[in-house]
């Protein structure tokens, strides 16, 4: 990659495209951009605070001019401070008001002031409006979840960015604009070899013809080369969020900005590693483990009682699988196949439909009608609440796997064994059996390195979705 001074040439673009965003689709263009920075739930935060000061409460007038200047200042400060791209979905503009209500009320009941109705009622009022301003923003969060994105960078880097969030929900890529490495023999029909004069043309061309809203550079050269930072320049001007992505191919590691010294680096400390979070991790894993199996009792033996009639053998299926740092248990899951599944499988392997060292079968012969049942809900991992409760599983973690599976892990993939594997996991709310080897070690490495009980609590919530919705489930 060869840097390129093009400060002169490319003077004035920023100019030009925050002219040009204006100008074209005029009227329309403008209401669309104030939709989409949440505007109808700022004039609400407003609206709904002055209704309750001068309908709902009639308070005096010198307090109803107090409410209406403490919103009406809030929300235009707030609207006014917060960049176009974090307007309607950040909730930090009601954190803050509720945090400084709080003080002014404890300053108010220290101080003994005597119409303490008047005083609650005017807070009420006040508190709505960061209420109403939250509420819209989950529901920006919902309803523009798809960022209209731009990726910019080498060809290698976009294309595999490209790919990877090709099916997520919550970006869209609308253009891509990338270039090859000077060093590179370009192919016959690949991207042509551009200056970087004409890639950041390009990349401002294409923010005013697709309305995006988020440009996301993957460049290793992203803070050294010059037209890259005049790009953000550009962006800046024109109220577009500019990212740098932290390429580590597919390495998922929890990173966070920190300042060392008079430069900026990336903290690989996984959000969640002390103690605290830990125990709470664990005691809530067997409190949860153990009432749903007092409340599941009764499912469980009728299960239990079907599987007996439907086929000879025990009811339950015990299974060696690798835990936490490799060490050994024995996993219990309803039995879904004949009795000497284990001896048929060798003679299975030549129709391994599974990725990597997984045994993958979708018609696999040796389930049973009954086990076919207890796969696509899911119900015969139920059992597994008793190794949650022991101690040598969670709820939520990597999927358990076979000691002959571990066997041929790198030290890589080793990384996933560094905690309790999970009755659920990332694994299988994106998708489970569908997912290919890599995608399925990146996505409990993910887990692994980016673990927090929020995340365990969103994976909870999913799994539900998933389970009744069958997704990958074979």
């Amino acid at each position: 990659m060869v840097a390129v001074d093009i400060s002169t040439p490319l003077r004035g673009l920023d100019t030009d495209l925050t002219r040009g965003t204006s100008r074209r689709g005029g009227l329309a263009r403008i209401v669309r951009s104030a939709l989409r920075q949440g505007a109808i739930g700022y004039v609400a935060a407003l609206a709904v605070p002055w209704y309750l000061a001068t309908q709902r409460f009639v308070l005096p007038e010198e307090w109803t001019a107090g409410v209406v200047l403490v919103a009406g200042g809030w929300v235009v400060y707030s609207y006014a401070a917060l960049p176009a791209f974090e307007r309607a979905r950040s909730f930090r503009p009601s954190i803050r008001l509720v945090e400084v209500l709080g003080v002014v009320t404890f300053l108010l009941v220290i101080g003994g002031v005597d119409n303490s109705t008047t005083v609650r009622q005017a807070m009420v009022a006040t508190l709505a409006g960061p209420a109403v301003l939250a509420l819209s923003s989950v529901a920006h969060r919902q309803l523009l979840r798809r960022t209209p994105t731009i990726l910019v960078g080498q060809v290698e880097s976009v294309d595999r960015l490209q790919k990877r969030w090709a099916t997520r929900k919550d970006v869209n890529v609308v253009a891509t604009c990338s270039w090859r490495s000077p060093h590179e023999l370009a192919p016959v029909g690949a991207v042509p070899d551009h200056g970087f004069d004409e890639v950041v043309r390009e990349v401002l061309a294409a923010v005013a013809e697709r309305d995006a809203t988020s440009v996301v550079i993957a460049s290793g050269r992203a803070f050294t080369n010059p037209a890259l930072r005049h790009l953000a320049w550009a962006l800046q001007r024109a109220e577009v969020e500019c990212l740098v992505v932290a390429d580590m191919s597919d390495h998922v590691e929890y990173l966070s900005p920190r300042r060392v010294g008079d430069q900026i680096a990336l903290s690989l400390r996984a959000p969640n590693d002390h103690l605290m979070s830990l125990v709470a991790k664990s005691v809530g894993d067997r409190v949860a483990a153990g009432m749903a199996l007092v409340a599941l009792a009764p499912v469980l033996l009728v299960v239990a009682v079907l599987i007996r009639l439907g086929s000879r053998g025990p009811a339950i299926f015990r299974q060696e699988r690798s835990g936490r740092d490799g060490h050994p248990f024995t996993m219990y899951k309803f039995r879904t196949m004949v009795v000497d599944a284990e001896d048929r499988l060798a003679g299975l392997r030549h129709q391994n439909e599974g990725a990597g060292p997984l045994f993958k079968l979708a018609n696999d012969p040796r389930i049973t009608r009954f086990g076919r049942v207890l796969r696509r809900t899911s119900i015969d991992e139920l059992p597994q609440l008793v190794n949650v409760l022991k101690g040598d599983m969670s709820l939520v973690g990597p999927r358990p796997a076979l000691p002959s599976e571990t066997s041929q892990y790198s030290e890589w993939v080793w990384r996933r064994l560094h905690v309790k594997p999970g009755l659920t996991g990332l694994w299988q709310v994106s998708g489970r059996s569908t997912l290919s080897w890599d995608d399925s070690i990146r996505i409990d490495l993910q887990y692994v390195n980016n673990w927090n009980l929020r995340l365990d609590v969103a994976i909870l919530a999913r799994t539900v979705r998933a389970v009744l919705a069958r997704d990958g489930a074979h």
